[in-house]
């Protein structure tokens, strides 16, 4: 019943939102004067999202989880994503972000892996820019690193792949930014990734080399370092992890209409639990392919297939070592403001880790979900 029911709400937004479009277009120019009226009176810029999905896991009699993924998890229920409020300025050459989340989606990146709390600061940073060119941030920013982002507004799909699972989210540090014509340069210092802070002097080396041109850019995103605390006897003696990636994306067509994008990251990790030992590695490794095309001004249909290979590394605490996954999505755009997303999405993993339609296991799993994104 569920799955007829999200069938013929995907059918009626396709036909509704046609006939929304030409309403809208008549009112949201005025809207949009309002909004950004009301907002220059503000002392601050604000902005943020909210969030909302119902999805099917084809299997509603054996398991109500979406299995082995960190967002959205929950199946055959109307579920909350999460609330996400912006307030940013900048005063000549210094700014500043504060960026609070608070539901599940936000608890995804801030993170699971470590806390278990449905209210998270996402981001607070401050910023100096001295020179047109170069940039100094100080606090907690989310990563450079990596394709897709935990907003949902951010993003063209709504479920999150295990490629974002991989992490990093975040980094509570300093870094630099240095740009040059169509070139960028970063650096940073930082606690251990993915943590608010940190009681140790071991801190982590980030960088990235990017290249932003009209039609095609590229970054090659490095970070790396010592979590360990050598004050904590419970603690491993050295637990050095680093990761390595590159994100490309590249506009096809005359029009612009099309977009293409890679992601690959490799992740690398060693172990000593007392100085004497000898070091122990495990690495893994995944790599996304992201498709785009816009059929009319307000449909955008788009496809992401990857694949992760788990092997033995800790932080991804999944019972199969090569998984692949695809995803098919489309955006219809209601108003300025509201995005409707309909997705369909199989997993696939080498060992059967998922749940069939008889209780028993699975190589593969089904889900068929429908969101609903208000930015502003």
């Amino acid at each position: 019943m569920k799955n007829t029911i999200i069938l013929y709400a995907l059918g009626f937004l396709l036909s509704f939102s046609a006939a929304a479009k030409s309403t809208d277009d008549s009112v949201k120019s005025t809207l949009g004067e309002k909004i950004d009226k009301w907002q220059s009176k503000l002392p601050l810029n604000f902005s943020g999202s909210v969030d909302a999905y119902v999805q099917t896991n084809f299997v509603p009699k054996q398991t109500n989880e979406v299995l082995n993924e960190s967002f959205p998890s929950k199946a055959n229920s109307f579920q909350l994503g999460m609330i996400n409020i912006m307030l940013s300025k900048e005063f000549k050459k210094i700014g500043f972000m504060a960026d609070v989340g608070f539901g599940p989606r936000a608890d995804v990146a801030n993170n699971t892996l470590y806390s278990n709390s449905t209210i998270a600061i996402k981001q607070l940073y401050m910023t100096y820019a001295p020179v047109d060119w170069l940039k100094f941030t100080l606090g907690n920013f989310s990563t450079f690193f990596g394709y897709e982002v935990i907003e949902p507004q951010n993003n063209f799909h709504y479920s999150t792949s295990l490629g974002f699972q991989n992490g990093p989210f975040y980094h509570t540090g300093f870094k630099a930014n240095f740009t040059k014509n169509k070139m960028n340069f970063l650096v940073g210092l930082f606690d251990d990734t993915d943590h608010k802070g940190d009681n140790d002097r071991n801190k982590f080396v980030g960088a990235q080399v990017g290249y932003t041109g009209d039609k095609v850019s590229g970054y090659l995103n490095w970070v790396g370092g010592n979590q360990s605390d050598r004050s904590d006897t419970t603690a491993s003696y050295k637990n050095y992890k680093s990761s390595l990636g590159f994100t490309g994306t590249a506009t096809l067509g005359k029009k612009g209409k099309g977009t293409l994008a890679l992601d690959f990251a490799w992740h690398r990790f060693r172990y000593k639990q007392e100085r004497k030992d000898n070091a122990t590695h495990s690495q893994n490794f995944i790599t996304y392919l992201y498709g785009q095309y816009s059929i009319k001004e307000n449909f955008r249909i788009g496809a992401r297939v990857g694949y992760s290979n788990a092997g033995d590394a800790y932080t991804l605490p999944l019972p199969a070592k090569h998984f692949l996954d695809l995803t098919l999505t489309g955006n219809i755009t209601i108003s300025d403001f509201l995005r409707v997303v309909p997705e369909f999405r199989i997993d696939y993993a080498d060992q059967k880790v998922y749940v069939s339609k008889s209780g028993g296991g699975s190589n593969l799993q089904y889900r068929l979900l429908l969101a609903t994104i208000f930015s502003f």
